[in-house]
């Protein structure tokens, strides 16, 4: 539903990261709550849920909740704690009758103003066949008070720290027909296009400004054009690296095979490899013993995806020419030292550590592999900075990736849509279509949709 199109209308989205999450800190006391305003103490509302355990008894939890979201304890002693609330929390039936209301709209404008009511936090893109073009945030994003950020904990009991209601479709980033003629969305930060500005860490610029860099000389660009730019995996930001890094290599084998190094993440790469190395090393050196501490990065670096999400903030740092993190030591001194160390692994290649095997969503590793619920292993190409974005970590115990399952081009002239699925359009596993299109979305290849009755039809199994 977040991308597709109609013979009028196209559209198209990645992940906003909008703020719409914020923790208060609450006084406690016998089941109560304070507020200041009036000075009174305030039951919380208790919701009681009944988790039922395969082999094991049903377990009972009481949930206490307030205007503020869910608290984070027991309220029962005296106690300061937090409560957090997600403003799409009681979201859904907007975000449905949007989803339904797009297949009847035909213009840019009208499809901004159905998805820009869609109660979560999206960047879409949007094409018509008069050939204008829009770009439109969604999301209840809340106003917060002058000078709040969001990112701390705020009192609970004084009414200032309350939300002032949420933002309306036109206060959220937007824009139609820009001067450029393009518009492009890849996780980036869009506050420029608002006063609102919902953002506060996004990802990094390096996938949209390449992006932005492929398109700005073309007038127009083809189907195949887009569908190669899908598989594009050169990193703008081991560019910026590589311009500090490269005249501090050592003279190995293995410096020598990164100075060389294209700056594309290919499966076949080596390069990717070692530069992937140094960079942990660097983040382990710069933020670890004297920073966070090194147990504290290794776990965020091995357990969360928190460098992988918001690893623009951590660049800012390490490509600074002076920073605090650096302590005494200049950038290059930090540079060639830790490459002297990273690079002294052994080489390999970039498809042989990105691997991942495509689990079956109730039965992922529990039976044999013949079967064939799971799928794999496979090599995924890119990394966090590029078009096609190749992320693979682990977060609240399990591998997480961030990869494109779907990638999607289309031309509005005609009726036709372009695509392939990481898997297939079936969920069932002796079905045809349980996994028809993964050959297709490793090798770059696309099949063609369309309306037209001539068009051969192949029923679900």
């Amino acid at each position: 539903m977040l991308r597709g199109r109609t013979p009028d209308l196209a559209w198209a989205a990645t992940y906003a990261f909008i703020d719409s999450v914020d923790s208060w800190v609450e006084k406690c006391k016998g089941g109560k709550y304070y507020r200041a305003d009036d000075d009174q103490w305030h039951a919380f509302t208790v919701r009681r849920e009944t988790i039922k355990r395969k082999k094991n008894a049903p377990v009972e939890i009481a949930f206490y909740e307030n205007d503020h979201g869910v608290l984070e304890g027991n309220p029962l002693p005296e106690c300061h704690l937090l409560t957090t609330r997600w403003a799409a929390a009681d979201s859904g039936a907007q975000s449905l009758a949007s989803i339904l209301k797009i297949y009847e709209d035909q213009t840019v404008e009208e499809g901004m103003q159905t998805f820009g009511k869609i109660e979560t936090g999206w960047s879409f893109l949007f094409a018509d066949q008069k050939g204008n073009i829009g770009f439109q945030m969604s999301g209840l994003a809340p106003k917060r008070r002058e000078g709040v950020s969001g990112f701390v904990p705020l009192p609970g009991w004084k009414a200032e720290n309350d939300w002032q209601g949420f933002y309306r479709v036109e206060e959220m980033p937007r824009a139609i027909n820009p001067e450029s003629g393009i518009l492009v969305t890849a996780n980036n930060n869009f506050n420029d296009l608002s006063t609102a500005r919902p953002i506060n860490m996004p990802m990094g610029p390096y996938r949209y400004d390449r992006i932005c860099w492929l398109l700005k000389d073309k007038k127009a660009a083809t189907v195949e054009e887009m569908c190669e730019m899908h598989y594009d995996v050169y990193s703008l930001q081991a560019e910026y690296f590589m311009q500090i890094l490269r005249p501090l290599l050592p003279d190995t084998p293995q410096g020598r095979l990164l100075h060389d190094w294209d700056l594309t993440y290919e499966l076949d790469s080596k390069g990717a490899f070692l530069f992937e190395e140094f960079y942990k090393a660097l983040y382990a050196e710069v933020f670890g013993e004297d920073g966070m501490g090194s147990e504290i990065v290794a776990y965020l670096q091995n357990e969360t995806g928190l460098f992988n999400d918001f690893y623009e903030n951590f660049d800012r740092i390490l490509l600074a020419e002076k920073s605090r993190w650096f302590c005494d030591r200049s950038r290059e001194e930090i540079y060639r030292s830790v490459a002297e160390k990273a690079l002294q692994v052994e080489p390999n290649s970039w498809g042989e550590v990105r691997k991942i095997t495509l689990s079956h969503m109730l039965f992922g590793g529990k039976l044999p592999g013949f079967l064939g619920f799971d799928r794999g292993p496979v090599a995924a190409i890119g990394s966090r900075a590029t078009i096609s974005q190749g992320q693979i970590y682990r977060s609240a115990g399990r591998i997480t990736t961030f990869l494109p399952s779907l990638r999607m081009a289309s031309d509005l002239a005609t009726d036709e849509i372009h695509s392939n699925l990481a898997g297939g359009p079936s969920d069932r596993r002796f079905s045809k279509w349980y996994c028809s299109d993964l050959k297709n979305w490793l090798n770059g290849k696309y099949k063609t949709l369309s309306i037209e009755d001539t068009q051969e039809k192949f029923p679900f199994n």
